[in-house]
């Protein structure tokens, strides 16, 4: 084929692909949260086409929405905040979170977004909306305060895999979210928790258990956020500090901050191996960071 002919069937293509524009109306009913995917795609597309603009059909964008929208950083908004790791607690085998009538939308999007099989219940705990900061848990298990409600403890139960252990902790640190980071492997606590505590925790958990502190504060679960890919630890922590702790829970770790320069890590971000949601104030710098320690990035596949 001449290169003149090439010229010609290249115009000609481009002549009978419609102009494409994201919309929200592109999309159904149920996609109304992943609209500015097909803006995303729509901008790479026409730097990869030589400015052509590239038509995706509806089930071809589900199909590269389920895929690209599998491993990811997510920014999100619970209601007015975007404190979202207060509110939320994933793991790689379920989903714990405070949602009421008004923030409906938001239940719909994490459900939307976790795996089919991976349960996501809706409850507060001892009253509390600040689910993410109650709790903690992993793969294995889930340590609830012991102040938690009749209630909330028989839904949790009724829901959870039967392969998760469930336990309530008598503990002066009642707020267990803010004082233990772990994974499915291993978890760091503060250094003042109970003997007992911390056994409930190896048992349950069935992880590794050490005391520390992280640039000198012993909250070391709302400074640290962990997956088993590697972990993310603000708190104006050193080079030397953060070295040591990383090869104490054998995970790569990486300073930073959330939502425009929080060092609150655990305030803005609630991750599993899969997926990460952080506030909208996190910048792209941010999400860069986040995607690349816990391994969420993942190329999307050829058109």
């Amino acid at each position: 084929m001449s290169e003149q002919e090439s010229h010609h069937l290249e115009e000609s293509s481009a002549e009978s692909l419609p102009e494409f524009k994201a919309t929200r109306n592109y999309t159904g009913p149920d996609e109304q949260q992943s609209w500015w995917y097909i803006k995303r795609w729509s901008q790479d597309w026409k730097s990869c086409y030589n400015s052509v603009p590239f038509y995706i059909s509806k089930e071809g964008f589900r199909t590269r929405r389920e895929y690209c929208g599998t491993r990811k950083a997510l920014r999100i908004r619970f209601e007015n905040t975007n404190e979202i790791g207060a509110f939320i607690k994933i793991t790689n085998s379920y989903c714990l979170l405070c949602s009421e009538d008004e923030s409906a939308s938001f239940l719909k999007t994490v459900k939307g977004d976790l795996a089919s099989e991976t349960p996501v219940i809706n409850t507060s705990l001892a009253g509390c909306r600040i689910t993410g900061r109650m709790c903690v848990g992993n793969k294995n298990g889930l340590l609830l305060p012991e102040t938690v409600y009749d209630t909330e403890l028989q839904l949790i139960q009724n829901e959870l895999p039967d392969s998760v252990k469930i336990h309530t902790v008598e503990e002066r640190l009642s707020a267990l979210g803010n004082v233990i980071a772990c994974n499915d492997n291993v978890a760091i606590v503060h250094p003042d928790i109970n003997k007992e505590t911390e056994e409930i925790i190896e048992d349950t958990l069935q992880v590794e258990v050490f005391r520390h502190m992280i640039a000198n504060n012993p909250l070391v679960g709302s400074y640290c956020v962990l997956n088993n890919h590697g972990g993310l630890v603000g708190g104006g922590i050193s080079n030397v500090e953060l070295e040591n702790l990383s090869s104490l829970l054998q995970v790569p770790l990486v300073a930073g901050t959330v939502n425009s320069g929080s060092k609150v890590i655990a305030s803005g971000l609630a991750v599993n191996d899969n997926l990460a949601y952080s506030g909208m104030k996190t910048t792209s710098s941010e999400i860069s960071v986040i995607e690349s320690i816990f391994k969420l990035s993942k190329a999307c596949p050829p058109c």
